[in-house]
């Protein structure tokens, strides 16, 4: 008997999956599983750790249409780039490398033939790595939304639960306020599950918790499950989770000005101080007989390549620790 109720409820939530797809399917998507399907649908293990983040990243596509996309616009970025470095590299692309590299000779053709292939399959490496990641950055993006909107829902939440009406009208407050983002988003596929799939409140919040991008959310909804089994004060419950999430807040805000002192210290040393430092020590090496060749490669490097690439990396760290509001 148990066997069977939990093959109905399998079934159940395979066709509320299979629903929720084919609302939100991208047209590139299903064409391009239309001309690779079948060189995907028998390799979908290599390629498993991308189903979760394809969930929590809120991407309307199943495994197989993303993977079948990923691997035509690899094959289109390799091709295009293709096309396009055979015409730009023997007109100036070689040439600038070239000065930049040997400075003292001449770009031959075997020269731009290796820069042509290298510059194809760096393009199509790099188009495979973005959609490779891209689930994971989306999954990671919504959490944070949603972490950044939640201790202001949890408190409305609580205001709500306070007036004694049932759990599932808390998150229907959430969805008409439409101020919370994310997590307005995720009250609305709770329910959706409810209204239109015929899930009670425990199953939906289970379902929600499974797929959320967002520990604190996914611990939020998995307390109020046990609140509600057991019977227990749901407004109690609400307003000290919101004063916890305000004191995790004020505690991520500290970390994260810390975090940007440091930064600023790396920034003025490796940036600041090490380009002026190299610029110094390679004149006097060339002072000292150190061929100039040598001498302008090393500034090149620095000039043309350390110096971009540390700015964009700096921007990054930056990003990713200062506060969001």
């Amino acid at each position: 008997m148990a066997k069977n109720k939990n093959k109905k409820e399998g079934l159940q939530l395979e066709k509320i999956e299979k629903y929720e797809k084919k609302g939100f399917f991208v047209i590139y998507g299903k064409m391009a599983h239309k001309r690779f399907g079948f060189l995907v649908n028998n390799r979908l293990k290599l390629f498993e750790e991308l189903h979760a983040p394809l969930r929590k990243g809120d991407i309307p596509l199943n495994l197989g249409a993303y993977v079948s996309a990923m691997i035509m616009t690899t094959l289109i970025a390799g091709a295009v780039s293709l096309v396009v470095s055979i015409i730009l590299v023997p007109l100036f692309l070689g040439p600038l490398i070239n000065s930049i590299v040997s400075p003292n000779s001449k770009p031959d053709a075997l020269f731009n033939l290796g820069l042509i292939i290298i510059i194809s399959i760096l393009s199509a490496v790099m188009t495979f790595i973005v959609f490779w990641l891209y689930p994971a950055f989306k999954a990671g993006e919504r959490s944070r939304k949603i972490n950044l909107a939640l201790t202001n829902a949890v408190n409305t939440m609580a205001t709500i639960a306070g007036t004694g009406v049932p759990p599932a009208v808390i998150f229907w407050s959430l969805v008409e306020f439409r101020r919370y983002g994310e997590v307005s988003r995720e009250s609305e596929k709770i329910l959706n599950d409810i209204e239109n799939f015929g899930l009670d409140l425990v199953q939906a919040l289970q379902r929600a918790a499974n797929r959320s991008p967002s520990p604190l959310f996914s611990e939020l909804l998995w307390k109020m499950i046990a609140t509600i089994r057991t019977g227990g004060n749901l407004k109690e419950y609400l307003y000290l989770e919101g004063n916890r999430l305000m004191e995790i807040e004020r505690m991520k805000t500290e970390a994260a000005i810390e975090s940007i002192g440091l930064l600023a210290e790396a920034y003025v040393t490796a940036l600041v101080v090490g380009p002026v430092f190299i610029i110094i020590m390679t004149t006097i090496m060339g002072i000292m007989g150190t061929p100039m060749s040598q001498v302008n490669l090393i500034n090149n490097l620095v000039v043309y390549f350390g110096l971009p690439i540390g700015y964009a990396l700096f921007i990054i760290a930056v990003d990713q620790v200062a506060p969001k509001r």
